[in-house]
């Protein structure tokens, strides 16, 4: 009875949320109040997937369920990607019976790295992807061993994992415990050395020792091999390869595939989203087919004109990774540019903790960008940073007020690439003002 009225409930707060805007955390947290252990009492038909990391969860998981019903399966998923239990809750209360059944084909879902330990809990779990594990909002997170250790907790007999063999860091997880792995070839974008300021896998995570490379894709993921020990990338079973930045074309275990959004990450996003959906039962040729149909949310990716010009919005995480990037596609672009950085606050506790910014390779802009535009709640603090980086003030403009920023825009030139690292949520604020109003 306490469930049956936790998730009537829950799905009465689901509804008048919408209104008040908090739809998507609130219900699961009134829910889980009434009846704590409502994650543990759902039963499944079909499978549950899990997806986490410190980076891409979000549009993989929104990807593996687009594979999994563009192949006529019934799917249940967080697409707005709400990942803490709550959220989770959230859209699991929303999807069964007041008996607590899901009778969906599949359920995809994208969860917090620390939370996973608490959300599967007791609740059932057939895959379990992992991105990748890398230095991610220190305030919150620590070091990717930590994280490392909370995801563990999370794995309980009957669980495949979905590994990243690029990643000497994430595989080394429960190492007893059934694994797959995906991973990409030498692309024309990788390099001999580390370009990035963060590099958390230097030596080898058994015996300490120095790690090998023979190249890295971005920070630390790449073929990797111990100087010591037998410690070395794996063979994966779902390889990219002949990646084409251009159009979007590449291979996966030799059969042609496409994406839409050609960065390292999409690339990589999409193999690891074949992998799960593979494993989970699908042929490849129709998941492959599949994957190229799927386009990445507008609010990640999108394009639009300021005064005539082309604007290029990109989502990035407050971490220096997704940072690091997101400058490495500005930098694939040969076209005179101005670059915005926009960046608030950490997301949820709004801590002021900047410090993560000096572990981004601004360096790589300069004599890249004509100009950089500092804006958002921490404008002159990556002002401050860019300073020290080098960079000449005639480069550089601060605006920290929004309402003046169309006019800050107007005295650059170029593409404008917007490199947003806030809450996405409050960065609506800079679309207002860029975007041309209708």
């Amino acid at each position: 009875m306490r469930f049956a009225i936790a998730v009537l409930i829950g799905r009465v707060v689901r509804f008048a949320g919408r209104f008040l805007h908090r739809s998507t955390n609130l219900p699961g947290q009134v829910a889980l109040k009434i009846c704590p252990d409502l994650l543990g009492r759902l039963t499944f038909q079909g499978k549950v997937i899990a997806v986490t990391g410190s980076n891409g969860k979000t549009t993989t998981s929104n990807l593996i369920a687009h594979i999994l019903r563009q192949n006529g399966y019934s799917v249940v998923n967080n697409t707005e990607g709400s990942n803490l239990t709550a959220g989770v809750a959230t859209t699991l209360l929303c999807s069964c019976t007041l008996g607590g059944h899901v009778a969906a084909d599949f359920v995809v879902l994208e969860v917090d790295e620390r939370y996973s330990r608490l959300i599967f809990k007791e609740m059932k779990l057939d895959y379990f992807l992992i991105n990748n594990l890398l230095r991610d909002q220190v305030v919150r997170n620590g070091n990717p061993d930590i994280v490392l250790d909370k995801i563990a907790q999370a794995i309980h007999p009957g669980v495949k994992l979905i590994l990243n063999a690029n990643d000497p860091i994430s595989q080394t997880i429960s190492p007893e415990t059934p694994r797959a792995y995906f991973g990409m070839a030498r692309t024309e974008r990788s390099t001999d050395t580390c370009v990035n300021l963060t590099q958390d896998c230097k030596v080898c995570p058994y015996c300490f020792h120095t790690m090998q490379y023979e190249y890295f894709h971005y920070n630390h993921i790449g073929k990797f091999a111990c100087s010591h020990c037998d410690y070395h990338m794996p063979q994966p079973d779902y390889l990219a390869t002949d990646v084409n930045f251009e159009t979007g074309d590449f291979c996966i275990n030799g059969h042609p595939a496409k994406v839409t959004y050609t960065t390292v990450f999409h690339f990589m996003n999409t193999t690891a989203a074949v992998a799960v959906a593979c494993e989970a039962g699908l042929k490849l040729e129709d998941v492959i087919a599949a994957a190229a149909t799927f386009e990445v949310s507008r609010e990640r990716y999108d394009e639009f004109d300021v005064g005539g010009r082309k604007a290029v919005l990109m989502l990035t995480k407050q971490n220096p990774v997704s940072l690091d990037q997101s400058i490495s596609f500005v930098l694939t672009r040969p076209e005179e540019k101005t670059v915005v950085l926009f960046v608030n606050n950490v997301i949820y506790t709004e801590n002021k903790d900047i410090s993560w910014l000096y572990d981004v390779a601004f360096e790589r802009l300069k004599g890249q960008a004509d100009y950089i535009v500092c804006s958002g709640s921490r404008a002159y603090d990556i002002a401050v940073r860019l300073k020290l980086g080098g960079f000449e003030d005639s480069v550089l403009k601060v605006e920290d007020d929004l309402k003046k920023l169309r006019g800050v825009m107007e005295s650059t030139t170029g593409t404008i690439y917007i490199l947003a690292a806030s809450a996405f949520g409050d960065e609506d604020g800079i679309l207002d003002v860029l975007r041309p109003q209708k």
